[in-house]
């Protein structure tokens, strides 16, 4: 086994290059959850779209909606608010 010798151990400089590693891995962890978030809301406009274009008009009126405004929501794209 082979002992480690003071002079090829650089504690600071170790250090700093794992804080750099760890904070490279935050970065593209943050990054995927926000990518995940973006997907998710998309699918979730697309499902909800998809639901309110389904519906007949009493349950349109019951929801406070004319067909004219459903007819807008629908044609939207899923990535448009």
């Amino acid at each position: 086994m082979s002992t480690l010798k003071a002079k090829n151990f650089h504690f600071v400089e170790d250090m700093d290059i794992a804080a750099r590693v760890f904070a490279a891995i935050e970065r593209v962890e943050s990054t995927a959850v926000n990518v995940t978030s973006v997907f998710k809301t998309w699918a979730r406009r697309s499902y909800d779209r998809r639901a309110v274009a389904m519906m007949n008009p009493r349950m349109l009126r019951d929801i406070g909606l004319s067909e004219y405004d459903v007819e807008k929501e629908v044609a939207k794209f899923f990535w448009q608010k």
